[in-house]
């Protein structure tokens, strides 16, 4: 009998018929799909590589975890970007007839097709010892494999710092009709393929990474790549700061562990014609007029005007624009710039959420867009690894240690904003922490930062949702009745695992 492999999640499709071309691939059994397609693994490789680092910065998500953190702000109903921008918060609309809720598919059935176009690589290569081809006819058995986990390992690991439950799919013949899996679990997964993809790239001397378009990525990047994504994973599984607390000292080193071995320069990626590009970036600083179809939100000039005259919220009063702010940070003219142009943004919707700044760092050409022959994308600052190294050191209660960090004369803080000593001190150091990440990781850190590090130090506004739902599309499937979090009626809801899965208190707006 033919053995098949069946999935309830309607996303975790073996493969494509458009990536491999040929007629209905779910009529043949893994051993037929593997001999009939000498290529398969390596394009399945390819797809699961791409798919990963288009989704670790894609916008349908990304922009709206960058509204929940309020470091952005928007009233336009396109995707729904008012609905998470709005306050007090709402709940989330986890319908799947929702425009808003195309952010939360999306990142769902990308990070899980990955995962399952990298389960199937393993499976070619660990259980039915197929070797793999490229078009050329090379033996890329290596490459795939170290490609197949590095793709798990991120997938999965993603997947459980932004839902709260899943299916961890290491299996080609799993036929669970459930999502037994807690966010944790997906954490730790991912975590532990990162590791194994660690140990394969430490036996591939000529290991060839190659699998984005027009891009080979070192073995030596690819190492630092690895870290750098397991101490952003593993720092980001608390919904809460007591949560967070509680992870203990020896959790908070594995943290700094992986960001010691990460980046120590900043990893870009050039657009190539049909290749990667940080379509987060594009969208959050994409020009309208003389406006910004994303404005930077108020809580970013808020942190940096040295002479705090900047509110909470934006006057409601029509006949005030507030003017520019002053900051003693050299970084925030070159990252940010000022204007009166509102743009978009419609005062029947909530002149609170109105903004002066929009985001002028990362455009090529200038004020264009990065999806351009040429355009540098920033795909991981190491700026975030000191940030991690930092915050590690703080829940260990090494203050001296997480100061020295933040004061290091190559810190961005220091060697482009120009900015004072950060004393030893629980409270000045966290203050530090979070404005680093609203304005030097700001946009350019992928998916879920900052919104992660707000999460887990209590720094969301009340009724934030902390995680998405599983989407209803794939609840509805397996019988599972829909649910959804958020609302400043519900703060502080707990999710099915006990963990806060909306945020309770003002967020930063106490501070």
């Amino acid at each position: 009998m033919k053995k098949l492999i069946y999935l309830t999640i309607s996303a975790l499709l073996l493969i494509s018929c458009e990536s491999i071309n040929f007629d209905d691939p779910s009529t043949l059994t893994n051993e037929e799909a593997a001999q009939k397609i000498k290529s398969l693994g390596y394009v399945l490789t390819k797809s699961s590589i791409q798919t990963t680092f288009k989704t670790t910065t894609n916008n349908a998500g990304g922009s709206h975890f960058s509204l929940w953190a309020d470091q952005s702000t928007n009233t336009n109903g396109s995707q729904s970007w008012w609905d998470f921008a709005v306050e007090p918060r709402i709940r989330l609309n986890n319908n799947s007839a929702y425009r808003g809720n195309a952010a939360v598919r999306e990142i769902y059935s990308n990070f899980y097709q990955a995962n399952l176009d990298a389960t199937k690589v393993i499976d070619l290569v660990e259980n039915q010892q197929i070797v793999i081809y490229d078009d050329a006819g090379n033996d890329r058995t290596s490459d795939c494999l170290v490609g197949a986990y590095y793709a798990k390992g991120i997938s999965q690991g993603s997947l459980g710092v932004i839902f709260d439950r899943g299916i961890i799919v290491d299996d080609v013949n799993l036929t669970t009709r459930d999502f037994p899996d807690s966010y944790k679990e997906l954490i730790e997964n991912g975590i532990a393929h990162l590791d194994k993809t660690l140990e394969l790239i430490s036996d591939a001397p000529n290991l060839k990474f190659d699998f984005l378009t027009g891009i080979t990525i070192s073995r030596e990047d690819l190492v630092k790549l690895i870290n750098s994504f397991a101490a952003r994973i593993l720092s980001s599984v608390a919904r809460d700061k007591e949560e967070a607390g509680a992870l203990g000292d020896a959790y908070w080193e594995r943290v700094f562990s992986y960001a010691s071995k990460g980046f120590t320069g900043d990893f870009l990626i050039p657009t190539v014609s049909g290749g990667y590009y940080n379509a987060l970036v594009d969208v959050l600083e994409r020009p309208y007029g003389g406006a910004s179809y994303v404005p930077v939100d108020i809580k970013i000039p808020y942190l940096a005007d040295k002479n705090k005259s900047t509110p909470l919220t934006y006057p409601v009063n029509n006949t005030i624009i507030l003017p520019a702010i002053e900051t003693d940070d050299e970084r925030f003219y070159e990252y940010f710039t000022y204007t009166t142009n509102f743009g978009i943004l419609l005062e029947a919707r909530g002149r609170g959420l109105f903004s002066n700044y929009i985001r002028s760092r990362w455009m090529y050409p200038e004020r264009s867009t990065l999806d351009v022959e040429g355009a540098l994308n920033p795909y991981f600052l190491a700026e975030e690894l000191r940030l991690l190294r930092a915050e590690a050191q703080l829940w260990l209660k090494n203050y001296s240690a997480a100061a020295n960090e933040l004061n290091d004369i190559t810190a961005s803080r220091k060697a482009k904003g120009r900015l004072p000593d950060v004393s030893a001190s629980y409270d000045d150091l966290l203050a530090t922490l979070h404005y680093e990440y609203a304005i030097e990781i700001d946009a350019a850190g992928g998916t879920f930062i900052p919104f992660t590090f707000m999460r887990r130090h209590d720094l969301l506004q009340g009724g934030t949702p902390t995680q998405f739902p599983v989407p209803q599309i794939q609840l509805e499937l397996i019988g599972i009745e829909t649910y959804t979090f958020g609302g400043d009626a519900f703060q502080g809801e707990k999710g099915i695992y006990g963990e806060t899965a909306t945020a309770e208190g003002e967020g930063w707006k106490q501070f």
